[in-house]
């Protein structure tokens, strides 16, 4: 009962909070240049994980180049796994995801106006479609956050990767860069409501690059970067 009854007004605090940062990444979205509102932008998204909680540490950003153009593979756990992610990278990024987010009250909205990219997963052509559209923004220097199992974790444990994330990379000839997200399935999972704040941790692994993966089968290259993120994780 006492969860429940913090929960309730950890909603009421974070989304009191987290509704304006959204808007005003928004408005920051629409009329600035990318160079002026990235990173503004960013400390938004991070406001609004402590709001709600979150104590997160960062490990490995130092082996991102900023300036250079990344296909980032997070494991996928938690609603609050792109502000974690796209609060901390120093590189402007964009995220695909399932086009059903589009119709959600207030993430659909905010996620359609920065320019994530849908993706009907029930669909081959409408996912080929939305892949195509995303390697086009990396070649023209957008980095881009995907998560390789399609679909939040029932368990806390790393699922069964999709192989439409790898043809991307292959296509788009780009590094990858593997992450590991701990603590966020404990913190706000899949299932429920509760919000149990305390540490995350973002741990970014060593990029992977294009001429390293451009011969690999997609099987091959999946299962070496399931192997790269299962060891980055550290909790659940």
């Amino acid at each position: 009962m006492l969860e429940k009854i913090s929960s309730i007004f950890i909603w009421i605090f974070g989304l009191a909070i987290a509704v304006p940062a959204l808007l005003m990444i928004i408005l920051m979205a629409v009329t600035l240049p990318v160079r002026i509102y990235n990173r503004p932008g960013r400390a938004l998204l991070r406001l609004i994980v402590r709001v709600f909680g979150g104590r997160a540490t960062v490990e490995g950003v130092d082996k991102l180049d900023p300036h250079k153009t990344y296909l980032f593979m997070p494991n996928h756990v938690s609603l609050f796994d792109i502000p974690l992610v796209g609060g901390y990278i120093p590189n402007y990024a964009r995220g695909v995801e399932a086009a059903e987010h589009f119709n959600w009250p207030l993430i659909g909205w905010f996620v359609r106006s920065i320019g994530n990219i849908p993706i009907e997963r029930g669909s081959i052509h409408s996912s080929w479609s939305s892949l195509e559209k995303a390697a086009s923004q990396i070649r023209g220097g957008k980095s881009i956050i995907i998560m390789p199992e399609g679909t939040r974790t029932c368990t806390g444990r790393l699922g069964a990767f999709k192989k439409l994330p790898f043809r991307l990379a292959q296509i788009a000839g780009v590094d990858i860069v593997p992450i590991g997200l701990s603590g966020l399935f404990r913190f706000k999972p899949r299932m429920g409501w509760i919000v149990k704040p305390g540490p995350l941790k973002m741990k970014v692994g060593d990029p992977i690059p294009y001429e390293n993966f451009k011969g690999l089968e997609l099987q091959e290259l999946s299962d070496l970067v399931h192997e790269r993120i299962e060891s980055l994780i550290e909790y659940p």
